[in-house]
C-alpha cells in the first residue's frame, strides 16, 4: 500500500475518534441544557425563582454541538444522500459523482466557515456580549461553533484527498465506495446484525 493512502487512512481514523468524542460532548451539553430548562420551569412554578440563562445556554449548546456533529455525520456516511442516479451508473461514473458531491460539500463548508469566522472576529474585536443577564462574551460560543466548522471542512478535504488517492494511486474504486459511498440496505442490515451479536456477547 502506498504511503499517502495509508497516511490519509490514519488521519481519517483519528478524525473519527475526535468527532465521536465531540458528539458525545455535544450530546452531554444538550442533556445538561434540558435539565437546566426543566429545573428552571419547576423552580418558576413552585418557588417563583428563575435561573435566568438556561434557555440562552441551550441555544449555544445546540449550535456548537451541531457544528461539531457535521464531521462525524460525514465520516459515518449518515448525511442524507439520494442515490437514484449513483446506483445506476458504472463504477467510474459513481466516482465522478462522489467527487462532485465532495467538492460541493467542501465549498459549502469552507464558505460557511469563512462567513462565521468574520462574525467571530467582529465579536472578538468589539468585545460583544449577549443582551441578557448572563452577558456572555459572544466570541466564546461563536469560537466553538467556528472550530466545529473548521474541523468539518478539514474532514471533507481529507475524504476528498482519500478518494483521489484511491482513484489515481491505488486504482481501487471499492475504496471510494467504502470511504464516501451511500449506505445500502445490505450494509445497514449487516451493521445491525454485527451490533446485535456484539451486544449478545457482552450480555453473555
Amino acid at each position: 500500500m502506498h504511503a499517502l493512502p495509508r497516511l490519509l487512512d490514519r488521519l481519517l481514523a483519528g478524525a473519527l475518534v475526535v468527532s465521536r468524542w465531540a458528539v458525545y460532548a455535544g450530546g452531554g451539553a444538550i442533556l445538561i441544557s434540558a435539565f437546566l430548562i426543566s429545573f428552571d420551569i419547576l423552580s418558576r412554578r413552585f418557588f417563583g425563582l428563575s435561573t435566568w440563562g438556561a434557555d440562552e445556554l441551550s441555544y449555544y449548546a445546540l449550535a456548537v454541538s451541531t457544528s461539531w456533529a457535521c464531521a462525524y455525520t460525514l465520516l459515518v456516511k449518515a448525511h442524507i444522500r439520494i442515490d437514484l442516479v449513483t446506483s445506476r451508473v458504472p463504477d467510474m461514473g459513481k466516482v465522478v459523482l462522489h467527487i462532485i458531491a465532495l467538492l460541493g460539500l467542501g465549498y459549502m463548508a469552507f464558505a460557511t466557515t469563512q462567513a462565521m469566522f468574520h462574525v467571530f472576529q467582529r465579536s472578538w474585536n468589539r468585545g460583544s456580549t449577549s443582551i441578557t443577564t448572563l452577558e456572555t462574551p459572544m466570541w466564546i460560543p461563536q469560537g466553538l461553533f467556528v472550530a466545529g466548522l473548521v474541523f468539518f471542512t478539514l474532514v471533507t478535504a481529507l475524504i476528498l484527498l482519500r478518494v483521489l488517492a484511491a482513484v489515481l494511486i491505488e486504482r481501487d474504486y471499492a475504496v471510494v465506495n467504502r470511504v464516501t459511498g451511500t449506505v445500502s440496505v445490505l450494509d445497514e442490515t449487516e451493521q445491525a446484525i454485527a451490533e446485535a451479536e456484539a451486544l449478545q456477547k457482552r450480555n453473555g
